[in-house]
């Protein structure tokens, strides 16, 4: 409730109070509460009586839902009772996977004391009543109802009665005034679908690269292939070197042999 009027800066109603209301934990699980009487201390030009038979608000994992419900309301504003109603209902379901839904009922509505039908989401029933405020001439209490039901893709919203205020009236020697004066709201329920959960990604392995076999080296095919050569001394040289060293020792070898026979023929002379 959150009415607020004023008439040549007296306020004439002031109304605020939220009774009775729930949230579900966010961690899931139900919040409630119960058996709550109306009452709006400090109020001026307002009255209001009944009782809020339950408030509920429910979040799990794989669906949410919350409700509300009035019994034996009555609201009087500037000494003129405006609403009535024996039972308003709001009430709400939001599954993880399916439809949304969203509800209201009412037994005994009426409004300036003739028994009204809402209808969801239209422009609702307006009517007014004389009143009397204290500066105005001709003052009218204009009031609308509106019922809502609503749902998307991702909740649902259900008012079982918005009232909207308005006080009209012309001041004494001056203008006709239009006030809004604020409104009411009598059993309202919301939830949101539970969002999916997010499958974990699983991390994806590198695929190792195949082994390639070591292959020996080869020779080269343009290359040509080595041939053996013989073993040269350690000082060096070629083959024609050493048949030269051959030739050379073999020349030496007869010569002595030659030397020594002539030696030995020239001492057997002699001995002779």
């Amino acid at each position: 409730m959150d009415l607020s009027a004023s008439v040549l800066g007296v306020p004439v109603i002031t109304a605020g109070a939220v009774i009775g209301t729930a949230t579900a934990p966010a961690g899931g699980g139900t919040d409630s509460d119960t058996a709550l009487a109306i009452t709006i201390p400090g109020a001026v030009g307002v009255t209001a009586s009944g009782t809020v038979v339950e408030v509920s608000a429910t979040r799990g994992a794989t669906a949410s839902s919350a409700s509300a419900e009035i019994a034996d309301l009555a609201l009087g504003v500037l000494g003129t009772s405006v609403i009535d109603a024996e039972v308003i209902t709001a009430a709400v379901a939001c599954p993880q996977v399916g439809a949304q839904s969203a509800d209201t009922t009412f037994v005994g509505l009426e409004l300036f004391g003739e028994p009204v039908e809402l209808l969801p989401n239209t422009p609702g029933v307006t009517a007014s009543a004389a009143v009397t405020v204290a500066g105005l001439t001709g003052a009218s209490l204009n009031v609308t109802l509106t019922n809502v039901e609503t749902t998307t893709a991702d909740g649902a919203t259900a008012i079982a009665v918005q009232a909207t205020l308005r006080l009209t009236g012309t001041i004494v020697g001056g203008p006709l005034l239009d006030i809004p004066v604020g409104s009411v709201i009598l059993a309202e329920a919301r939830c949101e679908r539970p969002l999916q959960a997010t499958p974990t990604a699983t991390p994806t392995q590198p695929t190792p690269a195949p082994t390639q076999p070591t292959v020996a080296p080869t020779d080269d095919p343009t290359q040509p292939a080595p041939t053996d050569s013989p073993t040269l001394p350690v000082t060096g040289g070629s083959a024609g070197d050493l048949w030269w060293f051959l030739g050379t020792g073999l020349a030496l070898v007869i010569a002595g042999t030659t030397a020594r026979l002539i030696f030995r023929r020239s001492r057997a002379a002699l001995d002779a």
